[in-house]
C-alpha cells in the first residue's frame, strides 16, 4: 500500500503472491512516472517485514537475479547471563534485558484496588504488571506480566487456567494449535506451553504460562513456522523461573471466612484492606449470618460509612434467599429516614429477581411509600437514571428488566400513580407491560379516565407550543432568517415529539371501542410536530388499530423519516404495508444516511455511484453520496451507505440469513460488521477521476472492518481530520 502510494510511482503492472525460500511473498512490478521499472519483492518472517526493490530504465535479468538471491540468516546473540528482574518477580537467562537505569514499566505499576500511596507495594489488593523485553537491532520482542490475584478473588471452576492457556490467546480462541504441553515445576507451579497459528498465515504466537495460588505470569512471542526461535527468545523461554518468595491464595477456595476475619479485626489496616476487597468478594446464602454481622457493626466511626454499608447490603443481591430478603426488609425498617440506605435496601430487593423479594418490595412502598428526591418534570430521569450520590434516585429502577415478576405486583402498586413522584414510573412501566402484553385494559381500567383527562390537558398544552414555534418561525423569517440558518437544536426542537403524549397513546389504545380514544389520537395525527405524528402512528401500526392510508405514504416521503418507517414496520413484521414507491434501495439509502446525521442535516446530499463489495459471506452494494455540511463549502466530502444486498427488492438482510460462520462475533459493539453507513471527511478531488476515488475509499471502508487492519483503517473516531485521496494512492 504505502510503496504503490508513493509519489514517483506511474502504476502498478502486476503483482503475484508466491514464496521466497518458503516465506509468504509478494511480487510486484510498477511502472514510474518517467517510465523507468520497478521490481519489489515483499516478504513475511514472523514479526519481520523485509521489502527488496530493483530499479532500471527496462526490466532485465539482473534485477530478478537479485530478488532471487536474498534469503533470511538466523539471528546472531551474545552469550545469555543471569539476570533478575525485581519488578516482575523472575529470574532469566538471558542475552538481551533492559539495562536497570533505563527500565520502565510499559504498563504503571499498581493495582486497580489502590487508593492510596501507602498502598503502592500492597500485594494483597491484587497487582498486574508487564514489560515489553526488546532487542531494537533485530526487532524482536517478547511480552511478560506478573499477577497476582487479589486476596478475596474466588473462581468456582477450577478448570478455568486449563481452559484459557491451552485454548486462547487474551480470551481469543479463534485460533489453531500446533503446540500444547503441560508441566509443573519443583514447587508445584504449573506451566502450560502453547504455540499457535491462524488460517492464512505463516506467522505464530508462542506462549507460557505459570499459575499457582493465584500468581501467574505468562511469556509471549510472534514467531513463523519456517524459522527455528533464535538464541534470545529460546533461551528466555526455556530458562525463565518465578521468584519463588512470592506467596499467593488459591483463587478456587472461598474466601468469605477469611474476609469476616478480616472485617471484624481489631487492627485498622487489616479491616482497610477488607473494606477494599468488598468489590471482589462473593457471598453465598451459608454466609448470611457473618453478613448481618458486619452490616451491624458498620457504624458512624467507619470511615465512608454509608458506602461501606451500602456495598454490604448490595451483596444481598446475589443471595436469593428469603432469609436475605427479610433481613433487608429489617434493614429498611431500621433506617429511618435514612434515604440512602432505604433506596440501597429497595434496589437491592429488585436485584434478587424473586417473586418473594418482589412481593417483600410491595409490601413496603405500598405501606409507606419512600420520598424519590428527583425533578418529577424530567420523567425520564426518572425511568433511566439511579445514583444514590447525585439524588437522582428511583427505587423502581430496575424493575423493567424483569416485568413477569413485576406484572405479579403491578395491580398493588398501581394506586402509587396518584404520587407525583411516582406518577411517571409507574404509568412507563404500566405502557411496558401493555406493550408487552402482559397488562390487559381491565387491570387498570379504573385508570382509563384519569389518563384521558391527563391526555387531553397535554394535547392542550402541545397545541399551544406549536402555535408559539409557528409565530416565531415566522417572525424569524420576517427578519430574513431562513430555515438555513437555523441551528440545530432549534431544529430538532421543531419537531422534537412529545413523550408524554406518546406513553398515553400506549396505555389509551387498548381502550379503543371508547369512542373518546379514536378522537385523540387523531387529534395526536393532526398535530404539527412530525415525531408526535410518526410516533402515534406507529403505536396504533403496532396495536393493530386503524389509521390513514395517507400517513404511510406522508412519512415513507420525507427523507429523514423514510428508512426509520422501513426499520420500524420490518421489526413488527409488517414491511408490507411500506409504500412501494419508496421502497427503493437509493431511496432508503439515502434516508438511512441523514440518520447518521448528529449534527443536523448536511446542506446537499447528492448519489454519485455504487459498487459491489463482499463482507464475511454477504455480496452487496455500497451506495456512495457527496455532500456538503454548509451551501458555501469550498468542496465535496464522500459519504455511503450499505452493505445493500443486491436484490432490488431488499434492502437489509434478516438475521437468519446464511453468512460466513467465522465472522467475528466481537466486532464493533457499536455497529454492525456489514454497516458502512457513515459521512467521512474524505475530500473528493474535482480534478481527478472519481470512480478511482471511490475504490480507493471503498478499500479502506472494507479493510477498517478487519481486527488486524482496523487501527491503520478506521476513521469513524477522526471525523474532524480533513482527509485527501487521489488518484495515484488509488491503483495500489
Amino acid at each position: 500500500e504505502s510503496f504503490a502510494a508513493s509519489e514517483f510511482i506511474d502504476k502498478e503492472i502486476s503483482r503475484q503472491h508466491t514464496t521466497a525460500n518458503g516465506y509468504p511473498a509478494l511480487d510486484c512490478r510498477y511502472k514510474d512516472k518517467n517510465g523507468g521499472v520497478y521490481l519489489v519483492r515483499f516478504i513475511i518472517q514472523g514479526p519481520h517485514y523485509y521489502t527488496l526493490v530493483a530499479h532500471g530504465k527496462q526490466e532485465m535479468p539482473v534485477m530478478k537475479n537479485f530478488l532471487n538471491s536474498f534469503s533470511v540468516r538466523s539471528l546472531v546473540y551474545p552469550s545469555p547471563t543471569l539476570r533478575t528482574d525485581t519488578a516482575l518477580y523472575y529470574t532469566v537467562n538471558t542475552p538481551v534485558f533492559p539495562v536497570s537505569e533505563k527500565e520502565k514499566l510499559d504498563i504503571p505499576r499498581g493495582n486497580l484496588y489502590q487508593d492510596d500511596e501507602d498502598d503502592d507495594n500492597d500485594m494483597e489488593a491484587g497487582m498486574f504488571r508487564s514489560k515489553v523485553v526488546r532487542n531494537d537491532t533485530t526487532g524482536e520482542r517478547i511480552f511478560v506480566n506478573f499477577f497476582k490475584s487479589p486476596r478475596y478473588a474466588y473462581l468456582e471452576d477450577s478448570t478455568v487456567m486449563d481452559k484459557e492457556s491451552s485454548t486462547s490467546i487474551f480470551g481469543d480462541t479463534n485460533w489453531i494449535v500446533r503446540k500444547k504441553i503441560k508441566t509443573e515445576l519443583p514447587n508445584k507451579m504449573k506451566v502450560w506451553e502453547t504455540v499457535m497459528s491462524d488460517t492464512g498465515s505463516s506467522r505464530i504466537l508462542w506462549s507460557k504460562v505459570f499459575y499457582k495460588d493465584g500468581i501467574g505470569f505468562s511469556l509471549i512471542t510472534e514467531s513463523d513456522t519456517l524459522s527455528a526461535p533464535s538464541a534470545f527468545v529460546k533461551s528466555f523461554f526455556d530458562s525463565f523461573r518465578p521468584a519463588d518468595t512470592l506467596r499467593g491464595n488459591d483463587m478456587f477456595a472461598k474466601k468469605a471466612k477469611l474476609f469476616f476475619e478480616d472485617f471484624m479485626s481489631s487492627d485498622s489496616l487489616v479491616h482497610k484492606r477488607a473494606v477494599k476487597g468488598l468489590y471482589v468478594i462473593k457471598f453465598d446464602s451459608t454466609d448470611i449470618p457473618d453478613l448481618k454481622k458486619a452490616i451491624a457493626s458498620t457504624g458512624w466511626a467507619e470511615k465512608n460509612y454509608l458506602d461501606t454499608k451500602k456495598t454490604l447490603i448490595r451483596k444481598m443481591s446475589s443471595i436469593p434467599a428469603n432469609n436475605a430478603t427479610n433481613y433487608l426488609k429489617e434493614l429498611y425498617q431500621a433506617a429511618g429516614d435514612t434515604l440512602e440506605l432505604q433506596y440501597t435496601v429497595l434496589g437491592t430487593l429488585i436485584k434478587q429477581k424473586t417473586s418473594y423479594a418482589y412481593k417483600t418490595l410491595r409490601d413496603i412502598i405500598v405501606a409507606e411509600p419512600p420520598v424519590l428526591n428527583v425533578n418529577t418534570r424530567n420523567w425520564k430521569t426518572i425511568i433511566y437514571t439511579y445514583d444514590d450520590r447525585s439524588g437522582a434516585n428511583n427505587i423502581l429502577n430496575g424493575l423493567d428488566d424483569s416485568l413477569r415478576l413485576t406484572r405479579t405486583i403491578m395491580t398493588d402498586i398501581l394506586p402509587l400513580i396518584n404520587l407525583d413522584d411516582y406518577k411517571y414510573p409507574i404509568m412507563t412501566l404500566l405502557g411496558q407491560m401493555v406493550d408487552s402484553g402482559l397488562v390487559k385494559p381491565d387491570d387498570y381500567k379504573t385508570y382509563f379516565s384519569k389518563f384521558l383527562l391527563e391526555a387531553k390537558q397535554e394535547l392542550k398544552k402541545q397545541v399551544i407550543v406549536e402555535k408559539q414555534k409557528a409565530i416565531y418561525k415566522a417572525e424569524q423569517e420576517k427578519k430574513g432568517k431562513t430555515q438555513n440558518y437555523m441551528s440545530y437544536q432549534d431544529e430538532a426542537e421543531e419537531d422534537g415529539g412529545n413523550d408524554n403524549l406518546e406513553l398515553y397513546a400506549t396505555l389509551l389504545i387498548p381502550y379503543w371501542n371508547d369512542p373518546q380514544v379514536p378522537v385523540l389520537l387523531n387529534q395526536m395525527l393532526s398535530s404539527s410536530d412530525k415525531r408526535l405524528k410518526y410516533s402515534t402512528l406507529t403505536s396504533l401500526i403496532r396495536a393493530g388499530k386503524p389509521y390513514p392510508d395517507t400517513m404511510l405514504n406522508y412519512f415513507a416521503g420525507l427523507d429523514e423519516y423514510r428508512y426509520e418507517l422501513y426499520e420500524d414496520l420490518s421489526d413488527m413484521d409488517k414491511l408490507s404495508a411500506f409504500p412501494a414507491k419508496a421502497n427503493q434501495q437509493l431511496l432508503l439509502a439515502h434516508s438511512k444516511l441523514l440518520m447518521e446525521s448528529r449534527y443536523g442535516k448536511p446542506d446537499s446530499l447528492l448519489f454519485v455511484d455504487k459498487l459491489k463489495a463482499e463482507v464475511k459471506g454477504r455480496e452487496g452494494w455500497i451506495y456512495f453520496f457527496k455532500y456538503k455540511s454548509r451551501k458555501d463549502d469550498a468542496g465535496w466530502k464522500l459519504a455511503a451507505s450499505g452493505l445493500v444486498p443486491l436484490d432490488p427488492a431488499k434492502f437489509e438482510w434478516k438475521d437468519n440469513d446464511e453468512v460466513d460462520s467465522s465472522a467475528d462475533e466481537e466486532e464493533d459493539a457499536y455497529r454492525s460488521k456489514y454497516d458502512f453507513t457513515s459521512f467521512s471527511n474524505v475530500r473528493i478531488k474535482e480534478d481527478e477521476p472519481l470512480l478511482p476515488q471511490l475504490q480507493k475509499e471503498l478499500k479502506r471502508m472494507l479493510y477498517s472492518k478487519r481486527k488486524s487492519a482496523r487501527s491503520f483503517y478506521d476513521r469513524s473516531g477522526a471525523m474532524e481530520d480533513d482527509i485527501s485521496i487521489s488518484a495515484d494512492e488509488a491503483d495500489n
